[in-house]
């Protein structure tokens, strides 16, 4: 499997789980829950009432994926860089 793919899944993972974590991703504001971090995915209104928050998912999913494809590299330069001085 392509390492991109894998990194695309590991954020979408992340970045609803980080979503329903209650002390990063859960915020009350006037009686709506806003499920989310950095930006809100989902709002709750209550009586079953909610909704995708606009473009919030999208956004989560590609931060996560430019901070894992970043630490991706890193290491792999890092790996690369120690294999080079042996």
């Amino acid at each position: 499997m392509n390492h991109k793919k894998i990194i695309f899944i590991l954020s979408l993972v992340v970045a609803i789980g980080i979503a329903f974590t209650p002390v990063i991703g859960i915020t009350h504001d006037n009686g709506v829950i806003y499920y989310g971090f950095p930006a809100y995915m989902f709002a709750y209104y209550g009586n079953g009432a909610w909704s995708p928050v606009s473009l919030g998912p999208f956004f989560n999913i590609a931060f996560f994926y430019v901070l894992f494809l970043q630490l991706y590299k890193l290491i792999t330069k890092k790996k690369l860089v120690k294999n080079i001085d042996k």
